[in-house]
């Protein structure tokens, strides 16, 4: 009897295997799970206090051994308020990427195939996306849904979409010519066929490194437009909301400021991180010229 072969792995397969055959990216990776785990399941477990608490003898008191991070302007533990607000923070990155992937993958494999006057007018599309002024567009979201999370998630999904939409454009263009699509299309396959079971799946590995760099710049972004009064209201939170109302306590509580900035900050850059060791796996040329 003849033995089984070994169940060869798809494009996605194999770029998920190398990811986790980098040291780096694996160890990066598992600890920001695991704490996004615990702040979105459990954040009691890292902070016994209320984020919604007042206490008014407890106002903009400095980082302690009681409060790590110190106090607001209500008298509540800041660090608690960043924990809980991690949830609508990450739900805002999360969902800003998402609706850029399903605005930018399917119009991206279309205009990759699709005839000249096609492709143009999805790029000019995607390109005067990019052109629009980020402030200006949200305040005329804004004005016209609200400030809410997901204005926010809309408003950021939208203007990033473009970046998805050229890299599997770009990616589709170059992948439609390999060997393995011309004997997909010989074999007698569709276009939608060939584009969601060739083409796609050996573009994840570009968009792994893509994902966190987006989800970093729209923790940025949130942070931004939630400190010119455009973002999540009261008594909804997020760290963008939380930096916004440490802004008139710069003199009296430096450390309130700091510390929302700083979170911000590490977040964003631990992102970027994750996104650069993600590339280096998928790309041993990448790993042999770090020094």
């Amino acid at each position: 009897m003849s033995a089984a072969l070994p169940r060869e792995r798809g494009p996605l397969g194999s770029a998920l295997a190398r990811v986790a055959g980098f040291g780096p990216a694996r160890v990066l990776l598992a600890l920001l799970g695991l704490l996004t785990v615990i702040v979105l399941a459990w954040p009691g477990l890292l902070t016994p206090y209320d984020p919604a608490a007042i206490d008014a003898t407890a106002i903009l008191r400095p980082p302690s051994w009681e409060h790590p991070l110190g106090t607001d302007e209500a008298g509540a533990d800041i660090a608690a308020r960043i924990l809980y607000a991690t949830r609508l923070e990450l739900g805002v990155a999360a969902g800003s990427v998402a609706v850029a992937l399903v605005i930018g993958i399917p119009t991206g494999l279309v205009a990759g195939v699709a005839p000249r006057v096609v492709d143009g007018l999805l790029s000019s599309t995607a390109s005067a996306t990019l052109a629009f002024p980020l402030i200006l567009f949200a305040v005329l979201m804004a004005a016209s849904f609200g400030t809410t999370a997901g204005t926010l998630v809309g408003i950021i999904g939208f203007l990033y979409f473009p970046r998805v939409f050229l890299l599997v454009r770009a990616q589709t263009r170059t992948l439609r010519a390999r060997e393995f699509v011309t004997s997909a299309r010989v074999a007698g396959l569709g276009p939608a066929r060939i584009l969601a079971r060739h083409v796609l799946p050996n573009a994840t590995g570009p968009l792994l490194t893509l994902v966190p760099q987006l989800m970093a710049e729209a923790i940025l972004v949130e942070a931004g437009l939630s400190y010119l009064g455009l973002g999540v209201q009261l008594p909804d939170a997020t760290w963008g909301t939380i930096l916004e109302s440490s802004k008139s306590y710069y003199v009296t509580a430096p450390s309130y400021a700091i510390v929302a900035g700083l979170v911000i900050t590490l977040a964003a850059a631990a992102l970027m991180v994750a996104g650069e060791l993600i590339a280096e796996s998928s790309n041993p040329l990448r790993r042999r010229r770090r020094p």
